[in-house]
């Protein structure tokens, strides 16, 4: 339940950086490392593998496999998207997807920490 929560969150965040953190920067011409071009890598990762764990609900290191298979399901869209209709291939989406699997293992080791102390959450 805790990765569903979580994912609805990172898609609520994800959804508010392409709507309002993106055109701010874009608009006052801000130089963010190119975060408001990767947003929806970033973000969107972050939302697959908290909504996969949810459905999933692997044990242990099954986790990381969800999470790696993922990301390299994403980074081989990266690099297809030249060869499909009005792709375009960028870095950014690349790193985007990197920072976000980054992100994903963080929320998922504080998830299982919060669980694992927490005799309440045990139960479910």
């Amino acid at each position: 339940m805790l990765y569903g929560v979580a994912g609805v969150a990172a898609f609520l965040v994800t959804e508010i950086g392409r709507s309002v953190y993106r055109p701010y920067i874009y608009e006052t011409g801000i130089n963010d490392l190119g975060i408001a071009d990767s947003i929806g890598n970033l973000g969107g990762i972050v939302v697959q593998v908290m909504v996969s764990l949810a459905i999933l609900n692997p044990r242990g290191r099954k986790a990381y496999n969800v999470i790696g298979f993922l990301v390299v399901g994403y980074i081989a869209y990266e690099f297809l998207q030249p060869h499909l209709p009005r792709g375009v291939f960028d870095w950014k989406d690349v790193y985007g997807t990197i920072i976000g699997a980054g992100v994903s293992i963080v929320v998922l080791l504080l998830i299982r920490a919060l669980v694992r102390n927490n005799r309440v959450l045990v139960r479910f």
